[in-house]
């Protein structure tokens, strides 16, 4: 399954940021900055055992929920490390479903990015998250 399939879903999607390489790779992470959302399809090696994605492959992609709400140059010194995350997990993304996280930046200060997202899939409610990032030179988010 391509993970690199265009979401149809409605918002202006990117695919400008890629997880890496690996088993757990998510692959490519779709980006609708001006609706501030993420979006991954759920692909056979992001499953567990049941055919849903499994935890950690879900946390990893609520961790990249300050993607949606904070620009990148790319450049080593914009990493924004992750302090805290917390994911309530309320039901399963089951293969072949889209991922999509809706990301409230909630406060932004000199040091620190404080984020919260529900993760749906296909709509449905799959998980609650909240986040904390080091904010490196102090750069505002969107």
């Amino acid at each position: 399954m391509q993970t690199f399939d265009k979401p149809d879903l409605p918002g202006n999607w990117t695919c400008d940021f890629n997880t890496g390489v690996g088993e757990w790779s998510l692959g490519g992470i779709w980006l609708d900055r001006q609706g501030a959302r993420l979006a991954v399809r759920v692909a056979q090696h992001h499953c567990n055992a049941f055919g849903v994605m499994h935890g950690g492959a879900l946390a990893t992609f609520a961790d990249g929920q300050a993607l949606a709400v904070r620009t990148y140059s790319g450049g080593a010194d914009d990493h924004t490390p992750t302090v805290s995350l917390s994911v309530d997990y309320l039901g399963g993304a089951p293969l072949g479903s889209w991922v999509v996280a809706d990301v409230t930046l909630l406060r932004t200060t000199r040091t620190l990015l404080f984020t919260q997202a529900l993760v749906t899939a296909d709509g449905k409610p799959v998980a609650r998250t909240s986040a904390i990032y080091r904010n490196f030179k102090g750069k505002d988010a969107q």
